[in-house]
């Protein structure tokens, strides 16, 4: 019987090919831990979980919790008193990432001008601003902070970009969820190496020298 590894491959794809599902949003009403399933990648107080990096543009830079308010520029997110980033008009950081499934974030007095994007695979490309982005709280007020959970469902993300257009976006503790194979996709993948390694013994067995068949 003969083992095509283009039809194994396409069989793969089949299984991988799940459902799309709608980016979800769920809000804390505080800074509260990150969901049992993400683990923090970005403090802001010198702590980069490897793998992960983020890149600062524009107005874009972190500032010191516990010197409080700076009128006009940035304000720290409630109870924050160590750093954290601070994206004003014209700014953004981008987030870039292994496969992700879900990324948290706490978000201090989010305003309607301040947007999350989304990029993964397959085309995923998804933006959400203001109220979208913070659960319905928005317009400025420094005594909301929202620890913000952002699910992407079967869709895998790549990268994140924070960005505003007016001061500011601040935000701290960035956490995420990586993404790993669902248990149908594991056990199509470990039926499809062991159909390719029996193809491959099959072909070593075929062409071995026929002088040393009976040996």
């Amino acid at each position: 019987m003969k083992f095509s590894i283009a039809a194994m491959a396409a069989a793969a794809t089949v299984s991988l090919a799940a459902p799309a599902h709608a980016l979800t949003v769920i809000a804390s009403p505080v800074d509260t831990p990150p969901p049992a399933d993400q683990f923090v990648i970005y403090d802001f107080d010198g702590y980069v979980a490897p793998g992960y990096t983020l890149t600062l543009s524009g107005a874009a830079g972190t500032f010191d919790g516990s010197l409080g308010l700076f009128p006009g520029v940035a304000a720290p997110p409630p109870g924050t008193t160590t750093n954290y980033l601070a994206i004003r008009a014209g700014g953004a950081a981008t987030l870039d990432t292994p496969l992700i499934s879900a990324v948290s974030v706490y978000i201090g007095s989010p305003d309607a001008y301040n947007a999350i994007r989304f990029i993964g695979l397959n085309g995923f490309d998804e933006t959400l601003t203001g109220a979208a982005l913070a659960g319905g709280a928005f317009n400025g007020d420094q005594t909301i902070g929202r620890r913000m959970t952002y699910n992407f469902g079967s869709d895998r993300v790549t990268k994140v970009i924070f960005y505003s257009t007016g001061n500011s976006f601040e935000l701290d503790n960035i956490a995420v969820a990586t993404a790993v194979p669902e248990p149908a996709t594991w056990a199509m993948m470990i039926v499809g190496f062991g159909l390719m390694g029996a193809a491959v013994r099959r072909r070593r067995q075929t062409a071995w020298p026929a002088a040393y068949a009976h040996a």
